[in-house]
């Protein structure tokens, strides 16, 4: 069921919780495999009972109105509880699902800067959409000047993620993307891609971009977006993405192959049935 938090839900309080963006195509929430395999790991990271598959199912199909596009928002709270850190004894997840309509569609190559901003994260939470996103917020709000991305960097000057997309970036003729490290983020069409290219996951400080010679960003609104310049670096900008399985929705990239069964029935399912699960374990 969907509610919205009240004053003392976990999730408003303390972050506990753990969240999903859904492009929505024509009313049919894409890619919902993916996304609910990570939600459904995420809560087992964090020592959360799954919500009933059929009761977070029918929360996202009440949130989507019949036949629109836009962006589903998909929050699962630790539930309320009293005053301080501990959880209750047995937490009750609150889901919530809400609706909005897609952000204007952007119409040229991203120029993709250094962020100022580091994160950090801890290795339990390696990988998880949690709601602690302190660090992206900070960083969209000192976004260098032209930019449309920024890289965020480790304690270590490990390239992480941008602020809210993925990279991948073209060396010696294969494409590649940065492992997941401590605070970054497993993305659903990141794992579509380390799939559909082969792409090798590969550290990256920052210094080693300069071998790029193409890249390109994405998340869960368009999993393609061009880069057009890397650190201050310009790159041949190509006029399609790297595989014909990709369509444009009003200018937003999505995969056009089938979403698979959305609510597998165990987690260990979920996993081998999603892009997502089955690429976790190479990092």
């Amino acid at each position: 069921m969907s509610a919205t938090p009240s004053w003392n839900d976990r999730g408003l309080a303390f972050g506990d919780g753990l969240f999903e963006t859904i492009f929505v195509d024509a009313g049919r929430p894409l890619m919902l495999a993916d996304h609910l395999a990570r939600l459904r790991f995420g809560l087992s990271r964090l020592g959360l009972p799954e919500p009933a598959g059929g009761a977070i199912l029918e929360t996202v199909a009440a949130a989507i109105p019949p036949d629109e596009s836009g962006v589903c928002k998909l929050l699962v709270t630790a539930g309320t509880g009293p005053r301080g850190y501990a959880r209750p004894p047995h937490p009750k997840p609150t889901v919530h699902a809400s609706f909005g309509p897609l952000p204007p569609a952007s119409v040229s190559a991203w120029v993709v800067a250094g962020s100022p901003v580091p994160v950090a994260g801890i290795p339990s939470l390696r990988g998880l959409k949690h709601l602690n996103r302190l660090p992206q917020v900070l960083a969209r709000e000192r976004l260098p000047a032209g930019a449309d991305e920024a890289l965020m960097t480790d304690a270590e000057g490990r390239v992480v993620s941008g602020t809210m997309s993925s990279l991948f970036w073209r060396e010696g003729g294969r494409w590649c993307t940065p492992p997941l490290v401590d605070g970054s983020i497993a993305g659903t069409r990141r794992a579509w891609w380390i799939e559909r290219l082969d792409a090798a996951v590969r550290p990256c400080a920052i210094g080693r971009l300069a071998a790029a010679d193409a890249a390109f960003c994405c998340n869960a609104l368009s999993a393609w977006r061009p880069v057009a310049e890397l650190l201050g670096r310009p790159l041949v900008v190509p006029t399609a993405p790297p595989t014909d399985a990709l369509r444009s929705l009003d200018g937003f990239w999505q995969p056009a192959e089938g979403d698979g069964v959305p609510w597998a029935a165990t987690l260990d399912a979920a996993l081998a049935a999603s892009a997502w699960g089955r690429t976790w374990t190479r990092g």
